[in-house]
Parts: structure tokens; sequence; C-alpha cells
């Protein structure tokens, strides 16, 4: 059999290392812990494959449209995050030139070649190759190395870089997502409805701080107090949390958030962040749903008796997200948060297990509920009455 030629052996032999590097970078990314172990095994891989001296990968923050987290790694150094002054941070420019072209760039002098000699480079960089970062269609930053130990990048190093880019961009893309579902859900609460979760990821920004109609829901338990008086401490959270399973779950399957768990009882929102033309009604069948649910449990043995106190009303808010950098909150100010608080306490005076206001009865279809009027009730530091409606 004859040899092989020599060029054409050190091609096959290229081709099985970059087969075997390739494999080892899927499975060390596919594993990551989160986006910046993922970063940095791109990073890491990209270095030690093309023998270049630092390593960055830049990502694009789609909620302002400019250049977002930046990390950096030399052949010394572990990964780290750069700062907005880093002298390594790449050129707006260059972001915004690989964004439009989406191609891998190799510049072996960047400041004699056009257009790319007037971007901002470090007086440390000799040479540049950078591949854009894209998964689904969407431009997701570049990955960009400098100055290869022993001579120029070429057009074998633009390649594998390439699939290096392509075979990432994913991984990067579902690390990200995942980062950002957890920003959400710390945001907005635990207890928020998938689909929620969904449309306001699909959105990726954080809602506007505006004014907005909601209806509030505000829960209390009957009898706890009593219960948890006389019950060892892991009994009362065995029934708390038994609790919220039942009554959690009637309100995020209709689109409402529970905005805050207040001891025995919950503060649910519906209307906000996403909105629909059934928020009342949401609100309405899932408090009725909420006693259904309880009456069930408690005669099949599987909660301790007690009986829960649901009040709704509906009106403007101002809601948005509120805070720092380093911690924001989802917030929803108004009356109307008074008012339904107001209203599920007065609860046990009216023999009610659902109390809505008037603004809310006249939000529901006609004949679906039915209920008794109370009439004006005077509530705690309110000089105006509120009618009153027990929705049974």
């Amino acid at each position: 059999m004859p040899t092989p030629p020599h060029d054409e052996l050190q091609r096959l032999r290229r081709a099985v290392d970059e087969l075997a590097l390739l494999n080892e970078l899927a499975i060390a990314i596919g594993s990551a812990r989160d986006l910046d172990d993922a970063v940095h095994t791109l990073v890491s891989r990209s270095l030690d494959a093309l023998g270049a001296e630092q390593g960055v990968v830049t990502l694009v923050d789609h909620q302002s449209g400019e250049v977002g987290a930046t990390f950096v790694r030399t052949v010394r150094q572990r990964t780290e995050r750069l700062g907005p002054a880093s002298a390594l941070r790449p050129d707006e420019a260059l972001l915004g030139w690989m964004g439009a072209h989406r191609q891998t760039l190799r510049l072996d002098d960047p400041r004699a070649e056009k257009p790319f000699a007037d971007f901002a480079w470090d007086d440390s960089v000799r040479t540049v190759l950078c591949a854009p970062l894209v998964a689904g269609g969407r431009f997701l930053g570049v990955l960009t190395l400098y100055n290869k130990r022993e001579g120029p990048f070429t057009p074998d190093d633009a390649r594998l870089l390439t699939i290096l880019s392509m075979q990432s961009a994913q991984v990067l893309e579902s690390a990200r997502r995942e980062a950002e579902r957890t920003r959400v859900l710390n945001l907005f609460g635990r207890h928020t409805a998938p689909a929620v979760v969904e449309e306001l990821l699909r959105h990726e920004a954080d809602p506007p701080v505006r004014r907005i109609p909601v209806c509030v829901m505000f829960l209390d338990v009957r009898g706890f107090t009593t219960f948890a008086e006389h019950s060892e401490p892991e009994a009362v959270v065995d029934f708390l949390n038994a609790f919220f399973g039942l009554t959690v779950e009637a309100v995020t399957s209709r689109g409402g958030i529970v905005h805050q768990l207040l001891g025995d009882g919950f503060m649910a929102i519906f209307g906000a962040p996403l909105s629909s033309p059934d928020d009342c009604q949401n609100a309405a069948e899932a408090a009725l749903d909420i006693v259904r649910r309880v009456r069930e449990e408690t005669a099949a043995g599987r909660l301790h008796p007690v009986r829960v106190g649901v009040g709704l009303h509906t009106g403007d808010v101002v809601a948005g997200t509120v805070g720092s950098a380093q911690h924001k909150e989802y917030k929803v100010t108004g009356d109307v948060v008074n008012v339904a608080s107001r209203v599920e306490g007065l609860c046990k005076t009216h023999d009610a297990e659902v109390l809505a206001t008037a603004a809310v009865w006249r939000q529901l279809p006609a004949g679906r509920f039915s209920a008794d009027a109370l009439g004006p009730v005077a509530l705690r530091g309110r000089s105006d009455a509120v009618d009153l409606y027990r929705l049974a």
C-alpha cells in the first residue's frame, strides 16, 4: 500500500486533532454550570487550540443594544469579567461590524486595514482573529483572539474559530436564557406562571414603571393563629407548604402572580406585568377555586380544618421595576392595594370567603357568578364607604 504524501498526512492529523478538540469542547461547555463557566471554557479551549495570547468574549446586552458582559483570559490567568474602561474591551464599532456582517474576521495588522484602522485598538494588539457568536439567527456577541504566539493567524485558524464559535453559541444562549429566567423569577417571585415567565423572557427588557389597571387579591387563613399556637413548628410548616401548594397554583394557572407571601396568606396581582381583558374574571375564578380546593382538602382530612378570606379590588396602580443594579424588585403601588387588603379584612365580619368591590363586580361577565350585594360598607381608615359583593 503506497504511503500518503507528507502533506496529506499532516492534513489528516490536523483534521483528527480538530475533531478531538471539538468533541472535548462540546462535552466541557455542555456541562458548564452557568454562563460565566461556559464562557471560561470556550475562551480557554480557543486559546489552547489556536495559540493566542489573549481571548475575549463580549456579549451584547439586548435590552439596551449596547456592549454587555465582557470576559477576558490570558494564557496565564483565569477568565474574568472586564470593566467598562478596560483596554481589551473590543471597540463598539467592531461589534457593530461583526453584528452586521456575521463573518469571521482575520487581521494581520489591524491598524493598517480599512475600515478597521480607525477602530480603537490597545497598544498591545498585534494580530486579531474574531468570530461572531450567533444562535438561532440571533447575534449574541463576539469571540476575539489577540496575538498568536507564533506568527500571524492563518486561514485554517479562522476556519477552526468559526467552527468553535458556531458550536458554542447555542450553549451560551441557553446559559444566558437560564440566567435571564432566574432573574425574572427573582424579580416577580417564584410563584409566577410559566407562561408569564416565557412572555417576559420574549420581551427581555424589564417592564417600565407605568400606570396600569390591575385586579389585586389579598388572601388570609381563618383559624391559622389558633392552629399554630397548639401545633409543633414542623406541623405548621407542613400545613403552610400544603396550603400554598393548593392556593398558589389556582392563581398562577389563571395568569396571576403571587406578589408577596404574607405569613399565612398572600397578595396576588392579575394584570401586571402582563395585562388581559379578563383580569377581574380570572381573579374571581381563582378566588372561588381556592375556596373549593381548601374545602375539598379539609373534608378529605388532608388539610387542617381552616377557612379562607379573600378580598378583591380593581383599579389603576403604578407598577414597574425599581431598585439598583445590584438589587431590583417589581413593585405595585396605589390605593387599590390598600382597599383590597381592607376588603379581605372584612370577610370574617360578613361571614364571607370571597368579597369583591363593585368595581370588580362590574367587570365580571353577566350571569357567570352569583353574589350577595352587601351595599355600602365602611372600610377602616377611609372616609368613603365601598359597595361590596359576597361571591359564592
